[in-house]
């Protein structure tokens, strides 16, 4: 018995600043915490991480459940050309404009998701076709902003900042709290306060001395998935009936049971007890 507000014009600082105060990395407590059993194997022999992901587009608010690699572990053609189809701009709904995405930012995409164990993605900007507005990476289709339910940005971030060739945008605004991700030859990260639909000065992070390194020691592999699994879905209730357990004339009294809500020996309103062996006996005598 026992709504989400999109920021328009987000992602506008793909560029850095001609003269912006640049401010210390976001406080340890924010970085990754790898435990070693989730750290970057170096033996590329382990099965990669390759379940499907479900990419929600926020903005027409459709999705699709895919895996980026196929069998060979190669980018799947027909699945990235899903994404080019999903991940479009939609400014204008009556005619909307597709590009061909960079492949290797649908890769950190999944690379960052399969970090975390995740398996929803929730994208709030894909491509923008440059206007009055060249619209930075975007519009170069090279840049997605986005963040994975139940992972906060700035760990998002933290980890996206380790990698090699990479465009780290934190948006840091309570009402916004997503990351911008994008390919370019070299690093470059920031922190944006701006509000839904404003615009503030970015904040450039300071580069540490071990980024232009990591950026020349880059490799394809770098953007593959780590080996993994997934987290596992919940299981729903089980609606078996439980097993009955025959009672012998041998076995021990079951203990009677109390709730855990009151202390021991207190009187429970409600509910029937069945006597005792003891107490049926004792009655038995006073009558």
């Amino acid at each position: 018995m026992l709504g989400l507000t999109v920021a328009k014009g987000a992602a506008r600082a793909d560029q850095p600043p001609v003269a912006a105060k640049a401010e210390k990395q976001v406080a340890p407590s924010d970085e990754p915490k790898v435990a070693p059993n989730a750290a970057i194997s170096a033996d590329r022999t382990a099965k990669s991480a390759n379940w499907p992901l479900r990419i929600s587009y926020l903005n027409t608010q459709q999705s699709t459940s895919l895996r980026l690699y196929d069998a060979s572990g190669k980018i799947d053609k027909t699945a990235a050309e899903q994404l080019d189809e999903l991940l479009c701009d939609v400014r204008d709904p009556a005619h909307p404009r597709t590009t061909t995405l960079d492949r290797r930012t649908l890769q950190l995409l999944f690379r960052a998701a399969y970090h975390f164990r995740a398996r929803n993605v929730e994208v709030i900007s894909g491509y923008r076709k440059p206007g009055r507005r060249p619209e930075g990476r975007h519009g170069e289709g090279r840049a997605i902003d986005f963040r994975l339910p139940k992972v906060k940005a700035s760990a998002l971030a933290a980890y996206l900042r380790t990698l090699p060739r990479v465009g780290v945008g934190l948006y840091t605004h309570r009402a916004t709290q997503f990351v911008h991700l994008d390919s370019r030859e070299r690093s470059y990260h920031w922190l944006d306060p701006s509000p839904p639909g404003g615009s503030m000065p970015m904040r450039p992070l300071a580069a540490g001395g071990d980024l232009a390194t990591r950026d020349a020691s880059y490799a394809p592999t770098d953007d593959l998935p780590e080996a993994g699994v997934p987290e596992p879905s919940p299981e729903p209730p089980s609606t078996e009936a439980t097993p009955t357990t025959e009672v012998t004339a041998a076995a021990t009294p079951a203990p009677e049971l109390r709730p855990n809500t009151a202390p021991i020996g207190a009187q429970t309103v409600g509910v029937r007890r069945e006597p005792t062996p003891a107490e049926t006996m004792a009655a038995n005598v006073a009558r």
